[in-house]
């Protein structure tokens, strides 16, 4: 698969067709590669150009508990990426999503998120390790341990069992690079 990521809330106008431009031209020219998208809370009708242009699959992380999702985003409402799930899911895309531990949240927290991940019957589960940066409000949180991770993504595993997980960011924690992460039950790594 190949994902196509943008910054900000959404895309529209201009920008919105630009992408669907892009969408076309890599359909076009890598038939048999899965397109993905990941622009923000966008509208029924942009994701269905989206999908109409090659883009068949959307992601939209979650990113922990509904609970603790106050705490880590205060510009929209774990409700506007829940819309934003169905809505992809409404269209015909299949939806990627997941989210980041190590944010400070709590064991609970994080089986809120795997439970609500497998209610939205979700195809991919992307898990970030939380690396804190300097400068940011999570920079003084300590780093999560191999075991820790290991235990979560057994969790996520456990509790989606079909669902095609893949660690993102945190493999740089693990010595081997992240080996141990094929036999707690992630399926692959995200690069670039």
């Amino acid at each position: 698969a190949y994902s196509v990521v943008t910054a900000g809330r959404h895309v529209t106008g201009k920008d919105l067709e630009k992408l669907v431009s892009i969408y076309e031209t890599l359909a076009k020219e890598c038939p048999s590669m899965r397109l993905c998208g990941s622009s923000g809370l966008l509208s029924e009708e942009a994701l269905i150009k989206l999908k109409d242009a090659g883009c068949s699959m959307y992601h939209e992380n979650i990113e922990t508990s509904k609970r603790y999702f106050p705490n880590i985003c205060t510009t929209h409402t774990y409700e506007d990426k829940i819309a934003v799930i169905k809505l992809a899911k409404k269209v015909g895309m299949t939806v990627c999503s997941g989210g980041i531990i190590g944010m400070g949240e709590t064991w609970e927290d994080r089986i809120d998120m795997a439970v609500s991940l497998s209610e939205l019957e979700i195809t991919s589960i992307p898990i970030n390790a939380l690396i804190p940066v300097k400068g940011t409000a999570f920079e003084t949180l300590t780093p999560l341990t191999e075991d820790e991770i290991i235990r979560t993504v057994a969790l996520f595993r456990y509790i989606n069992p079909t669902a095609y997980i893949r660690m993102a960011a945190g493999r740089n924690y693990f010595k081997d690079g992240g080996r141990r992460l094929f036999t707690s039950g992630v399926n692959a790594t995200i690069t670039g």
